[in-house]
């Protein structure tokens, strides 16, 4: 405050003393003005004492590493800055002011400047690492079905001939074996008139029986695997939240054929097993009572 007056005084003594026809008189519009002026500055001068550049790293939470590029604004001033990349940061804070750290990959961070942290040369803020779930993505070179059909369609294959010079080679119409996802679909009567070389091949031959031995068996183990994608440990638990041996007692108790488990819809899974666990359920609740 003396510094204040001292500069008021010297206003008042400086050039607003006019000369006028050998007259002196005050300019009062000119003093008021400048005194408006020295009131500002004043105010001014005493915000500014009550600010302080504070200073400070950003580390993750877990590890302790430097987080580098991370925005810290001072909402109550509406200032901001971002980090180095060590982590360091520096902005102007008054006493009370709300702080806010953002960054890619980790949780919002908010602070409020108190007397603790106005007091301090330094500060550390640590920030909790985000993790993000993400769905599913399945990458093809096609961009649609149809793409890929005809893609496929044009698909030149080698038909395995080999050019010998002076023999004729074999026939392009020549008979072969129909290829079907049935391997006993050969075997029907149908195909006696159509393809009798490959109905008595599909009936008679010890190699056709083998083919279709390990077809049957391949088909059993897909369906396998397609049953236990909709029927396992995950699954269940997710419905009934059972774990360790009671889960795999109440898959024991709700013994679902292959069949039932492949005929089954999602839907229609999650109810049978959701109505299975009612009736465990109740027969734990027996058991105990007894």
């Amino acid at each position: 405050m003396p510094s204040s007056l001292t500069i008021i005084d010297l206003i008042r003594s400086f050039g607003t003393v006019i000369h006028r026809n050998e007259k002196t008189f005050f300019a009062k519009p000119m003093r008021s003005l400048l005194f408006v002026i020295l009131l500002v500055l004043q105010a001014s001068f005493g915000i500014a004492q009550d600010r302080i550049l504070l200073g400070g790293v950003l580390k993750n939470h877990l590890t302790g590493e430097a987080i580098p590029n991370v925005h810290v604004m001072n909402l109550t001033d509406s200032l901001a800055t971002i980090s180095s990349l060590e982590g360091a940061f520096k902005i102007p804070v008054h006493l009370g002011d709300s702080l806010v750290f953002t960054s890619i990959g980790y949780h919002t961070k908010a602070l409020i400047v108190t007397a603790k942290e106005f007091g301090a040369d330094f500060i550390e803020v640590r920030m909790i690492q985000r993790e993000y779930q993400l769905g599913e993505v399945e990458v093809n070179p096609f961009g649609s079905k149809e793409q890929f059909r005809q893609k496929f369609m044009e698909l030149e294959v080698d038909d395995g001939t080999i050019e010998i010079v002076g023999i004729q080679g074999p026939s392009k119409d020549r008979r072969t074996i129909p290829i079907t996802e049935d391997a006993d679909e050969i075997k029907k009567a149908k195909h006696l008139f159509k393809s009798p070389a490959s109905f008595l091949y599909g009936n008679f031959s010890k190699d056709a029986k083998a083919r279709q031995e390990l077809h049957r068996l391949e088909a059993e183990k897909e369906k396998h695997r397609y049953n236990y994608s909709k029927f396992n440990e995950d699954v269940v638990h997710r419905i009934t939240s059972y774990e360790g041996t009671k889960l795999l007692e109440f898959m024991t108790y709700c013994n679902f054929s292959e069949d039932q488990i492949f005929r089954y819809s999602d839907y229609e899974l999650t109810v049978a097993i959701m109505n299975k666990q009612k009736s465990y359920e109740r027969i734990s609740q027996d058991s105990a009572t007894d």
